[in-house]
C-alpha cells in the first residue's frame, strides 16, 4: 500500500511540473541596403550608436570636424538589419471594457501578443482588429485568450465590440531601437578632494574611505599626491603613491595585503581575504561547508563529540585542497609555496568547540573562530619595473614601495579616470577646477565606509564636508556642501550632554542633511521645512522614451510619454506617483515640464525636466528629455527647540543654519556602532576603545532568494515589511490561474495594497512591484488547486526578515528586528529518514521547510506515544523526531535559533 501511495504521489508531481518552452530565435529578413537607407529616420541621434564604439569624431566629421551631418553609408555599406533578435510574448488584460496596460504598444517583428478576458463581471468580450489579421472576430469567454504572432511591420488597431472609441494601436517594428546594456550597479565613494588648491594629497589616516586604514590596529600608512593644473595634465614623474608596511602587512590601494617576502629589489604580496579575531565565530554542522571569499570553503566532514575531534576539509572552487583531524581548542592550518623560502600560511583558524546540541536527538556541530585567510594569487613587485602597471614605474626599498607615473597623465572634465591600473580613480568635475579621489564599488554586498577618525585629532572626533566627503555631503560639481559634526572622544566612551554638535549651512535653495541633499521648502529663525532631493540631473543626463513607455524614478515616481503630435514638435507627457497619475501636460520641443504642489502649506516645484527632441517616425515615436529635477513630497519639519523628532537630541534653527545638539549623554561602546541623531550618522569604536570613526553603511547589489517558496492559497510570505499573498488559485477552462497581491505593512498595524503589473514569461505569470530602485518579482513555477510554488526575488534593499504567514496579510506583523543568523542543513537520504532539528526554526511550517524541494514527499510524520500511531504534522518543533520520505539523496536548509541545553 505504501508503494502504491508513493507511485501515485510521483505521478501527481510529474503532472505538476510546468513545461518551459524555449523562446525561438528568429532572423529578420534583409530587405534593404545601407546605401539606399535613410538611417536618421530610425536613428535620430547617431552619437547614441557610437558612444559605445571606437569610432572617432574625425571618422564621421572630417579631420577639421567641419562635416555637420555625416551620411552613415560613408562607413556602412552592404546589407543591414540581419542580426538575430529574441522574440517576446506580451499579455494584454481585458477588464472593464478596456485594455490593460492602457495605451499603445510597440513591439518587434516576431513578437507575440496574447489577449485574455479578465472581466470582473465574468462577461464575454469580442476582440476586433481593423487590419483583418483574423478571418472573423474573436469571441472570448471569461478567462479565455487568443494569441497572434506579428511577422510583418506596421500599425495594427484593435478594439472591443461595443467600445469602438477605445482603440489600441500595436506598432510592429522591423528594426529595434538600440538601447544601452543594463547599467552596472555601482557605488562611488568620494574620498578626498583638492579643496586647498593645485596640489592633491591624501593619506590613510585622513582619508580611510579610499586608502587602507585599520580601525582596530590603527595601522595603514599610504599616501598619494599629484598636481592638478588647469590643463588637467599630470606631468611625468609628478604622481607619487607610497605605502609603508607594518609587521607582515601593507596597504595596497584601499585593501590590506600580506607581505610574503621583501627586500630592496623584490617584494611578493597577496590580498588578505579574511581577517577575523576571537570574537568572530561560526557554527558548522556535520558535513556542512562554510563558504569563504575567493572560492574557499571549510567542510566539517566528520565530527566526533566523544573524543572532541573533527575531520576538517579545506576546499577551493569545490576541489579538496587539504584534510586534517583537529582536536577541540586546537588550530587548523594550511601552508603552500607562494615564492618565499619557506611555505606560507594560507589559512589558520581555531576549533573552539566540538559538541552536540542536547535534547532527544543528537546534532553534531563545531564552533570555529579567528579565521585568517590570504589569497594564493600573488603580486610580484620589482624595482624599476615598468611592465606591472603600464605607464608607471615602481620604486622599492626594504621599507616602502612607491609608484610614479612614467608618462604624462591626461584627465578630462566630467569623467573618472583609473590611475595605476585600477588601484585608484580620479574624478574631475565638469568645470575642470576640482578633482576627487574616488572608489568605485560594483561587487554586491554590504560595505562599511570609514570617514573621519580621531587618530590625528586626539580626544575630538570632528569632520567637515570638504574634508570627509565620504560620510558628509559634498557636491564635486558645484563645489558645495557645508556639514560639520564634532563630539568628544573620552576614555569612558561617554559624550556628555550638549557636547555633540551637528551643523549644516544652506547654499541657494539647498541644504545638506545627514549626507544627503535636500531642497529648502521654507526657512525662518524658528522653523525650517526641507525635502529630500531624489534626482538632481543636468542637461547631459538624457533619457529616451518610446510613446507609451514609462521611465521609473525613485520614490515611486514615473514619467510617461503618452502621445506626440503629427508634426513631431510637441509631446503629451504624464507623471505618476505610486502608479497613479498626478499631472499631465503638452510640452513643445525645448520646453519644460513643471509639476508643482502644496508642501508645508506652500506651492513648491516638485519635478522639472526639459523636452529636447520629439521624433515622429514611420514605425515608432520617440521623445528625448533631460535635466530631471525631483524632490520628495515627504517633507521634514524642523522646529526650534524640538526634542521629539530625534528623541534625545534638540534642534536649533537659525535664519542661516541648522544645528542638532545631544540633550542627554551618549554612550558609545567598544567594538560596536552607535547611531547618532536617529540614523543620520553612525560612530564606530574599535575593540580597544581607543579610536572612534564616523562610518556609513553602503549596500550594493540585490538579494535573490536561494529557494523556491511554496505558499498555500490565502497565505503569504513576508520579506521585511513587504507581504506577498497568494490571494486566489482558480480553475478556468482547465487552466489554473494564480492571483498574487503585494502589500506594504505599516507600523500602526495597517497595510496598503501596492500597484503591480502582471506579464507572462514562458506561459508562467510574473507579478512585479517597482518603486524607484525597489523591485519585487514573483514568478509562478508550479500550481496546484491548493498551493503555488513561486520564485521571489527582491532588489533595491537588504532582506533582514522573512516569514511564512498563515491566513494572509491580516495576520502579518510589522517587524522591527531581523531573524536569527543561524541556519541548519538537514541531510536526507533516499527513502525514509528519521530527523530532528537542533534549532528553533524561524518558519516552522512543513511546507516552508520541505515544500520547495521536489525530492521530498509531503506529508511529514511523527509518532504519538499516547495513541501509538503515526500522524502527519504541519510544523516542525525543537525536541521532536519526524519521518521524512525522500525520492533521492538531498537536503534542506532553514534558519532559526540554536538551543544549547
Amino acid at each position: 500500500m505504501k508503494l502504491i501511495n508513493c507511485l501515485l504521489l510521483l505521478i501527481v508531481i510529474s503532472t505538476m511540473v510546468g513545461v518551459v518552452q524555449a523562446q525561438e530565435l528568429q532572423y529578420e529578413t534583409v530587405t534593404e541596403m545601407a546605401e539606399d537607407s535613410d538611417c536618421a529616420a530610425c536613428h535620430p541621434d547617431p552619437h547614441v550608436i557610437h558612444e559605445h564604439t571606437s569610432a572617432t569624431c574625425q571618422q564621421c566629421h572630417g579631420e577639421k570636424l567641419t562635416d555637420n551631418q555625416p551620411e552613415c553609408n560613408k562607413c556602412h555599406s552592404g546589407t543591414i538589419h540581419n542580426a538575430p533578435t529574441e522574440t517576446q510574448e506580451y499579455l494584454i488584460r481585458i477588464d472593464n471594457y478596456i485594455f490593460i496596460p492602457v495605451g499603445d504598444v510597440t513591439i518587434n517583428v516576431g513578437d507575440t501578443v496574447k489577449w485574455r478576458n479578465f472581466e470582473t463581471s465574468e462577461q464575454p468580450r469580442t476582440l476586433v482588429n481593423e487590419n483583418d489579421i483574423w478571418s472573423e472576430k474573436q469571441y472570448l469567454a471569461y478567462m479565455e485568450f487568443v494569441s497572434y504572432t506579428f511577422n510583418q511591420p506596421g500599425m495594427y488597431t484593435f478594439y472591443l465590440k461595443g467600445r469602438e472609441e477605445y482603440k489600441m494601436n500595436i506598432t510592429v517594428i522591423s528594426v529595434p531601437i538600440p538601447t544601452p546594456a543594463p547599467a552596472l550597479t555601482l557605488y562611488e565613494v568620494l574620498g578626498a578632494i583638492n579643496a586647498t588648491g593645485t596640489t592633491f594629497k591624501a593619506t590613510s589616516i585622513d582619508n580611510p574611505a579610499v586608502l587602507y586604514y585599520d580601525l582596530e590596529d590603527r595601522d595603514g600608512y599610504s599616501s598619494i599626491t599629484f598636481p592638478l593644473y588647469d590643463s588637467l595634465f599630470i606631468p611625468n614623474g609628478k604622481l607619487n603613491y607610497t605605502t609603508i608596511p607594518w609587521g607582515d602587512y601593507i596597504g595596497w590601494g584601499s585593501k590590506k595585503y600580506f607581505v610574503i617576502k621583501h627586500n630592496a629589489t623584490n617584494w611578493i604580496i597577496t590580498e588578505k581575504l579574511v581577517d577575523e579575531n576571537s570574537g568572530d565565530y561560526h557554527l558548522i554542522f556535520n558535513n556542512q561547508t562554510l563558504s569563504l571569499p575567493g572560492g574557499w570553503g571549510i567542510n566539517a566532514k566528520e565530527i566526533d563529540p566523544d573524543n572532541k575531534t573533527v575531520w576538517l576539509s579545506l576546499t577551493k572552487d569545490d576541489g579538496v585542497i587539504y584534510n586534517a583531524t583537529v582536536n577541540e581548542s586546537n588550530n587548523f592550518a594550511y601552508k603552500a609555496n607562494l615564492g618565499a623560502p619557506d611555505k606560507t600560511e594560507i589559512l589558520n583558524l581555531t576549533v573552539e568547540t566540538v559538541s552536540v546540541f542536547e535534547g532527544s536527538f543528537n546534532s553534531k556541530f563545531i564552533k570555529i573562530n579567528n579565521i585568517d585567510l590570504i589569497s594564493t594569487d600573488t603580486l610580484e613587485i620589482k624595482n624599476n619595473d615598468i611592465n606591472l602597471y603600464d605607464g608607471y614605474v615602481i620604486k622599492i626599498s626594504n621599507n616602502q614601495i612607491s609608484i610614479l607615473n612614467d608618462i604624462d597623465i591626461s584627465l578630462s572634465k566630467g569623467n573618472a579616470k583609473n590611475i595605476i591600473s585600477d588601484l585608484f580613480s580620479v574624478r574631475v568635475n565638469e568645470a575642470g577646477d576640482m578633482a576627487g579621489l574616488v572608489k568605485i564599488m560594483t561587487e554586491p554586498g554590504i560595505y562599511e565606509i570609514v570617514g573621519a577618525t580621531n587618530a590625528s585629532t586626539g580626544t575630538m572626533l570632528k569632520a567637515m564636508s570638504a574634508d570627509n566627503p565620504a560620510v558628509l555631503y559634498y557636491d564635486l560639481e558645484d563645489k558645495v556642501g557645508y556639514e560639520s559634526i564634532k563630539l568628544p572622544f573620552y576614555s569612558n566612551l561617554s559624550v556628555p550632554e550638549g557636547e555633540m554638535n551637528y551643523t549644516t549651512i544652506p547654499w541657494g535653495q539647498n541644504i545638506a542633511w545627514g549626507n544627503s541633499k535636500y531642497a529648502v521648502v521654507y526657512s525662518s529663525s524658528s522653523e525650517w521645512i526641507i525635502a529630500k532631493k531624489l534626482i538632481d540631473e543636468d542637461q547631459n543626463d538624457n533619457h529616451l522614451l518610446r510613446v507609451g513607455e514609462t521611465l521609473v524614478l525613485p520614490g515611486g515616481w514615473g514619467i510617461t510619454a503618452v502621445e506626440i503630435d503629427v508634426d513631431g514638435s510637441e509631446v503629451w507627457m504624464s507623471i505618476s506617483k505610486d502608479g497613479e497619475e498626478v499631472d499631465n501636460e503638452v510640452v513643445m520641443e525645448g520646453g519644460y515640464f513643471i509639476y508643482e504642489t502644496k508642501l508645508g502649506g506652500r506651492i513648491i516645484e516638485v519635478m522639472n525636466f526639459t523636452v529636447e527632441t520629439v521624433f515622429a517616425g514611420m514605425n515608432t515615436n520617440l521623445v528625448k528629455f533631460s535635466n530631471i529635477d525631483l524632490i520628495s513630497t515627504d517633507v521634514l519639519n524642523l522646529v526650534n527647540n524640538d526634542v521629539e523628532l530625534y528623541g534625545d537630541y534638540i534642534i536649533k534653527t537659525y535664519p542661516d543654519q541648522l544645528s542638532v545638539i545631544n540633550d542627554v549623554d551618549i554612550g558609545l561602546s567598544k567594538g560596536n556602532v552607535t547611531n547618532v541623531i536617529g540614523n543620520l550618522f553612525a560612530v564606530k569604536v574599535n575593540e580597544a576603545g581607543n579610536l572612534g570613526a564616523l562610518v556609513k553603511e553602503v549596500k550594493i547589489g540585490e538579494y535573490v532568494s536561494p529557494i523556491k517558496y511554496i505558499i498555500k492559497e490565502g497565505d503569504g510570505y513576508q520579506i521585511n515589511n513587504y507581504f506577498i499573498e497568494v490571494s486566489d488559485i482558480t480553475l478556468f477552462s482547465g487552466d489554473l490561474m494564480l492571483e498574487v497581491t503585494i502589500y506594504q505593512l505599516n507600523s500602526d498595524g495597517s497595510y496598503d495594497e501596492l500597484t503591480t503589473s502582471t506579464t507572462l514569461v514562458d506561459d508562467k505569470r510574473r507579478v512585479k512591484y517597482q518603486n524607484g530602485l525597489i523591485e519585487i518579482l514573483v514568478l509562478e513555477k508550479n500550481l496546484t488547486s491548493q498551493y503555488a510554488i513561486v520564485d521571489i526575488t527582491a532588489s533595491g534593499f537588504t532582506v533582514e526578515y522573512e516569514k511564512y504567514v498563515t491566513g494572509g496579510v491580516s495576520n502579518a506583523q510589522y517587524y522591527t528586528s531581523g531573524p536569527s543568523p543561524y541556519s541548519y542543513t538537514m541531510t536526507l537520504l533516499q527513502g525514509w529518514n528519521l530527523v530532528s532539528t537542533p534549532i528553533e526554526p524561524d518558519y516552522p511550517d512543513v511546507d516552508t521547510i520541505f515544500g520547495s524541494n521536489e525530492d521530498v514527499l509531503i506529508p511529514v510524520y511523527t509518532w504519538s506515544t499516547t495513541n501509538k500511531q503515526y500522524y502527519n504534522v504541519s510544523e516542525i518543533e525543537l525536541g521532536k523526531g519526524y519521518w521524512v520520505l525522500a525520492l533521492n539523496d538531498t537536503y534542506v536548509t532553514f534558519s532559526g535559533t540554536p538551543y544549547f541545553g
